[in-house]
């Protein structure tokens, strides 16, 4: 079931400020998140939820229709990319009413092949026949990310040591899919938004092969988890700090004012297919319930909305990323992250 899917995706991170705080911007002048104007590419929001049968319940939190909706295939045989065979509660026709899709998938199931396959070609029939029963069911103009993150060793189609094998692979299972009649889909290439275990541009397929470049991104860093003792104001500036990591990149330059002039210069969206904050607060700790995250992200879009196209929540209603209602939220193990949910609705809804 969907609810269960994301036992091997990853995500992160959260923070807490109370909806309508007034706050200081750079001039001195205070203003209101309700005051605050939101361009429109701001506004062309999705959301994972990894459940399809709370999308209206959340729909109805949030206030509107999400502009994009995202689920990902499991990846355990060939078998799992067959259309017939998706971890969908609900018909694909009611998820795609009034929607844009997203799927993720792995590039490659690894208990039965290895990428080398992909790049040398010997898969191409599966893609053509997964891009096949997308067009007959209506969604050949899906936003397709696979081989996602490809810059961190955890991803089983990554590219860290084998650039030019992912990019060859890259190029087989586009050129797979577009071949099939009626297909227009939007292939993302997508790269943790750190540099990870390599530079992640050495791994780019090139202009012809990419449509969209997306990002994952979290409320994570070095300044996580928070240290014994840390108040308010501690809290507050480590949340600052890591915004600016974010911006500027960690330990190299890779951070979001550096991937947006790639963007611009290689001529493509920008997207964040996956992105958010976190209430984990041990291993791959977040800064919680962090409301700014989301203030800071909505200014930051709308300074770059010639190239930002749309954004999607990674909101796994079992995981430590989740935003919406509380009543929909399906574990104890995290705590629901209320202030960081309501900023997300007075900002994007």
């Amino acid at each position: 079931m969907g609810s269960l899917l994301l036992g091997t995706l990853t995500g992160c991170n959260t923070d807490d400020s109370p909806e309508g705080r007034e706050q200081e911007t750079e001039t001195g002048q205070q203003t209101t998140e309700t005051e605050q104007q939101v361009t429109e590419p701001v506004r062309n929001v999705g959301v994972f939820l990894g459940s399809d049968e709370s999308l209206v319940e959340w729909e109805k939190w949030f206030g509107r229709k999400v502009d994009y909706y995202s689920f990902a295939l499991f990846h355990d045989t060939w078998a799992d990319y067959r259309i017939d065979n998706w971890p969908l509660e609900v018909p694909i026709e009611r998820l795609q009413d009034g929607r844009e899709i997203v799927l993720s998938f792995e590039m490659f199931p690894p208990s039965q092949t290895e990428m080398t396959a992909v790049a040398t070609g010997q898969h191409r029939a599966k893609y053509r026949q997964l891009a096949s029963e997308m067009v007959d069911h209506g969604i050949g103009d899906a936003h397709i990310r696979f081989g996602w993150e490809f810059n961190g060793r955890w991803a089983a189609d990554g590219a860290v040591g084998r650039p030019e094998i992912y990019t060859a692979a890259w190029r087989n299972v586009v050129s797979a899919m577009r071949g099939v009649d009626g297909a227009e889909f939007s292939f993302i290439w997508a790269p943790n938004i750190w540099r990870k275990q390599m530079a992640p541009t050495d791994a780019y397929p090139g202009d012809e092969w990419v449509t969209e470049i997306g990002l994952t991104m979290y409320d994570k860093g070095d300044y996580y988890p928070y240290p014994e003792q840390c108040d308010s104001n501690c809290v507050a500036e480590r949340r600052r700090q890591t915004w600016q990591d974010i911006l500027e990149g960690r330990q190299t330059y890779y951070g979001l004012n550096y991937w947006a002039s790639f963007a611009r210069n290689h001529g493509k969206p920008l997207v964040f297919p996956e992105y958010g904050v976190s209430s984990r607060t041990m291993q791959n700790a977040g800064g919680g319930d962090n409301p700014r995250f989301f203030e800071w992200f909505a200014d930051w879009m709308s300074e770059n909305s010639d190239v930002v196209a749309w954004h999607n929540i990674w909101g796994w209603v079992a995981g430590p990323h989740y935003l919406g209602p509380e009543e929909l939220y399906e574990t104890k193990e995290y705590t629901y992250m209320n202030d960081a949910s309501e900023a997300f609705r007075q900002l994007f809804s």
